[in-house]
Parts: structure tokens; C-alpha cells; sequence
């Protein structure tokens, strides 16, 4: 839900309680030793990362959004800060580095260092601009190649 600035103040948006079981993930692919659970649960319930929200296989109403890492839709996601794309809070866990290991790039832009937000759920407005950006990228891409795309089948030159 994160902070709003208003007039060169800072104000921190009243968050909503967020429920134990989503202080917790319970869908990691691998076991995570560096995870320090207190620090999440703080992090969760303080607004700073998306809740880890039950997964859904298909939208349901329409206001869910889809995490383009494992492909489970989620009332809202944490927001890459390099490029804004969604990603829920179980991907990033399992996407950030261990003590061990290097720093890790953005899946998506590949900038160095990936950081996260948490803004809360996409308004009517963003996802409507997420849809005509994407919109605008196909057309693109058919106007580079108009005769790739023939009956469904992609050809290529």
C-alpha cells in the first residue's frame, strides 16, 4: 500500500490487516534457508510486500492479476521498481539471492540489483494503460512483420 506524498509530506496509507496465514508462504519450490520469517511477517503486515494471497488458476471476477512467473492469478502483486511488472511474493522469495550468492537481476528488464513495491491492488485506470501498452506492443509487432502471422501460424522469414 506503501506511502503517499502529498504536498512535499509523507503519509502513510492506513493498510488493512492482513490474516496470520498470509504472513506465511506456502508454496515455495524450494526450501529457502536464508528466509528470516519474523522479517517477512513484518514486512507482509507493515505494507511493504504483497500478502502471500491464495493462488487461483484462472481470474475469477476479473480483478485478479496473473504473476508472470508461475502463472497463478493473486488479488495484487509487488511491483518491480526498475519496470513495474507484478510479481507475487512467493517468486520474488524464491528469485532473491541466498548469503551466498550474488545479487539478482530483474527477470523481466534484467537491471541489476532487483528491488520491489508494494503498491496494492492495480486501480481500474493502471489496468487499463497495462492493457493498451500491451496492445500497442502487439500491433507493433505485426506492422514489423505483417506476413508472419498467417492462419495462427507463426512463419518465419
Amino acid at each position: 500500500m506503501g506511502n503517499v506524498v502529498v504536498s512535499g509530506v509523507q503519509i502513510r496509507r492506513r493498510l488493512p490487516a492482513v490474516e496470520e496465514r498470509l504472513t506465511r508462504p506456502r508454496r515455495l519450490v524450494r526450501e529457502l534457508p536464508d528466509l528470516d520469517a519474523g522479517r517477512l511477517h513484518h514486512l507482509i503486515r507493515s505494507g511493504d510486500l504483497a500478502p502471500c494471497f491464495d493462488a487461483a488458476d484462472d481470474a475469477g471476477d476479473g480483478r485478479a492479476e496473473e504473476c508472470p512467473i508461475c502463472f497463478y492469478f493473486y488479488p495484487s502483486l509487488n511491483r518491480s521498481k526498475c519496470c513495474g511488472k507484478g510479481i507475487c511474493t512467493e517468486c520474488f522469495l524464491q528469485l532473491m539471492p541466498s548469503k551466498t550468492s550474488k545479487a539478482v537481476h530483474c527477470p523481466f528488464c534484467k537491471t541489476k540489483s532487483y528491488a520491489i513495491e508494494y503498491r496494492g491492488a492495480q486501480t481500474t485506470s493502471e489496468k487499463k494503460i497495462k492493457q493498451e501498452g500491451e496492445q500497442n506492443v502487439n500491433e507493433s509487432k505485426l506492422r514489423v512483420h505483417p506476413k508472419s502471422l498467417i492462419a495462427g501460424k507463426i512463419i518465419l522469414p
